[in-house]
């Protein structure tokens, strides 16, 4: 990796803090740049965290929009080399159900290895066999190089790595300003949304990276931007149903994608436009039409019980006339105000889609170069990412940092509540006119902590998160909380809620007791503002343990390969959180860890079983766990922490007990193991 750019170095502000952004802040940094990053909530909290996590292989755009679909394969390529072990790589399948859709077969295969994309065609049998989830109904198929990537941690390697070579990532800054200097940009104002303190900061150029919020920032350099906001519905529902990610064999549509991710399976997408990202609404119909057109793909996702259902908002390229944002290209343009609009030292990056955001950053930080006469080549293409496990925040464990919070004492029949996946009938999709009070937590550096009362509208989906997103953005806008991809896959919103540790993305206040609905931040870390946490230790010890993201599935049969999956752990952190030793014991190395650390003994991918055992083979590591279960008993994936901490015992019981050879071929007695391990 090269050094941190000299303090005389050129100084970029990137404004978003999505995959663009992320991308962009890597790319500039590797040309010797200094960057600062700056985002309004936590990172990757606008769309980048809340798409399907589709890595594209182009070939839904390849009839209509070669474009984005040469740009998609050509980055699926290279993302796939650069952040291997970051994805899936069970392919994807366009089904044919319909004569129409068998009709369409030639084309769309003759546009596909136009623009490079692979395509091997399939008889209805070939498919049913490599992909048993489909319906009865498919006449043919065309399988190409589809693949599941995690929303959240793939850009997370491109924070992480622009940090370790210099980057400044600030979370939770919104920018309310832009310096000028004439026609010039010169910098931002922003406000600290921890501190509430409002600075200025200069930049010889700032990059507006906003995504669906672009336009907002141009508006303060006086400037428009023709990028369209495309809200589309997803649904997740419990259960794997496909290995591969199901595509319909026709011109984009409603609810033609079903992709495995994790234990769920995603149904997308549905389009419209908005003037306003942030005035988001779940239109009942769009659910239905999701399960109904996922179920004529895969027929198990109509019986399965739905996760979540939530919106994320495209930022399209394109003029005011479109109506429903599918007939804009999906290709991304970076705009040079200068030569555009006579604004100096502002530059705008837009439209794309998440496969290409190294693509788009490569196009941006190409720009900025330009004006910033730096002579240095793009190598993006070919420079590893760190692993997503190596970005710190660098407000994460700061001076400012309140003392952990303990557990709770527990009774022992307490679970979480319950996520209802049906509203009341006649309720469904309607504002109900009714509200709820939150109880939130506060506490800000150098404040005492308090609990603050804000009442919310409520609607029959709405969930803990919803909540308190809106309550950040009509009413408090200081109020921090992590969230990210809304549907159990990221795991950053963990919190208490009436004293349970719950994800707040898929605990819907209907499902709670009538009342005041308490929100507190997880126990068992440092806060460090209002329901924000400390989780830096728990990232150095999953990075420790050598868990690969990306583990082996049950094998399929005869013939056919093992497919991959994500890991089950989302890396919330709530079974630490719940754990009673934890609270007591700031060294013991808590259920994550540990449960990390038996998937990295089971299946190693790299890992090196014996090192990982003698790290756990410790009064702090497996052997302090006192087996209470509540881990396990949180945990919203099904992971099953206190499964793999019992696992780790039998393996370590069995390697003290039974003599074995040892690297060097001599054999050992188990107590003389334990004392090399130790």
């Amino acid at each position: 990796m090269p050094t941190a750019a000299t303090p005389h170095a050129p100084h970029v502000v990137v404004v978003g803090g999505g995959g663009t952004g992320g991308a962009v802040a890597h790319d500039l940094t590797l040309r010797g740049v200094r960057v600062t990053l700056l985002e309004r909530g936590e990172i990757t909290s606008g769309t980048t965290g809340r798409h399907h996590g589709l890595l594209h292989s182009g070939a839904r755009y390849a009839v209509k929009d070669a474009e984005s679909a040469v740009e998609c394969i050509q980055e699926n390529r290279v993302l796939r080399r650069i952040a291997a072990g970051s994805f899936e790589e069970n392919d994807g399948l366009f089904v044919a159900i319909t004569p129409t859709d068998l009709e369409y077969l030639p084309r769309f295969v003759e546009a596909c290895l136009a623009c490079g994309i692979p395509a091997e065609v399939l008889t209805a049998a070939q498919a049913r066999e490599r992909e048993p989830g489909l319906g009865p109904d498919v006449l043919a198929a065309v399988q190409v190089p589809d693949a599941t990537m995690d929303a959240m941690r793939l850009p997370l390697r491109f924070f992480a790595t622009a940090q370790r070579n210099g980057a400044t990532i600030r979370p939770w800054t919104t920018v309310i300003g832009l310096r000028r200097d004439g026609a010039a940009v010169t910098g931002v104002v922003v406000r600290d949304d921890v501190t509430g303190r409002e600075a200025e900061l200069s930049a010889d150029l700032v990059v507006n990276a906003a995504g669906p919020w672009a336009q907002q920032i141009a508006d303060l350099a006086g400037v428009q931007v023709p990028v369209r906001c495309s809200p589309g519905v997803l649904v997740a529902v419990r259960g794997r149903w496909c290995t591969m990610v199901v595509n319909r064999l026709h011109d984009s549509g409603d609810g033609d994608i079903v992709l495995p991710q994790r234990s769920l399976s995603v149904i997308g997408t549905s389009s419209w436009v908005v003037d306003d990202p942030d005035e988001l609404h779940l239109p009942e119909d769009h659910i239905h039409t999701m399960i109904e057109q996922g179920a004529r793909l895969v027929p198990a996702v109509a019986g399965a019980e739905m996760r979540a259902a939530w919106s994320a908002v495209r930022p399209l390229i394109g003029d005011s006339g479109s109506t429903t944002g599918r007939e804009l290209s999906r290709t991304f343009k970076c705009f040079d105000h200068a030569e555009r609009d006579g604004v100096a030292g502002f530059v705008t990056i837009s439209g794309g889609k998440a496969t290409t955001l190294r693509a788009m950053a490569e196009a941006t930080a190409d720009v900025v170069c330009r004006h910033l006469d730096v002579d240095r080549a793009c190598r993006t293409r070919d420079v590893p990412l760190l692993p997503h496990t190596a970005y710190r925040s660098l407000v994460e464990g700061g001076p400012g940092s309140a003392p952990r919070r303990p557990a709770r004492a527990r009774s022992a029949g307490r679970r979480p509540p319950a996520v209802r996946t049906t509203p009341p009938d006649g309720a469904a999709g309607r504002d109900t006119g009714a509200t709820r009070t939150l109880r939130v937590y506060r506490w800000k550096p150098g404040d005492a902590p308090a609990l603050v009362d804000y009442e919310v509208p409520v609607e029959p989906r709405t969930t803990v998160l919803d909540a308190l997103r809106t309550v950040r953005r009509a009413q408090d806008p200081s109020l921090t909380v992590r969230h990210s991809c809304c549907h159990s896959s990221c795991g950053t919103c963990g919190v208490l809620v009436n004293g349970a540790e719950v994800l707040g993305c898929v605990t819907t206040l209907a499902d709670l007791p009538s009342g005041i609905v308490t929100v507190e931040p997880m126990a068992n870390a440092p806060v460090l503002s209002d329901l924000v946490v400390d989780t830096t230790a728990l990232s150095e010890q999953l990075e420790r343990s050598g868990r690969a993201l990306i583990r082996a599935s049950a094998d399929l049969g005869p013939g056919l390969p093992a497919p991959t999956q994500l890991e089950d752990c989302v890396e919330c952190g709530l079974c630490v959180s719940a754990c009673p030793i934890a609270g007591s014991d700031a060294d013991y190395l808590g259920p994550a860890a540990l449960n990390a650390a038996w998937r990295a003994v089971a299946e190693p991918r790299g890992a090196d079983p014996e090192a990982v055992l003698a790290w756990v083979d410790d009064h702090d590591g497996c052997w302090r766990c006192h087996l209470s279960f509540a881990c396990s008993e949180v945990c919203p994936t099904g992971a099953d922490p206190a499964a793999g901490i019992m696992h780790l015992r039998g393996a370590l019981t069995r390697r003290h007990l039974v003599p074995h050879r040892t690297r060097d071929g001599t054999r050992t007695s188990g107590t003389e193991e334990r004392t090399v391990a130790r």
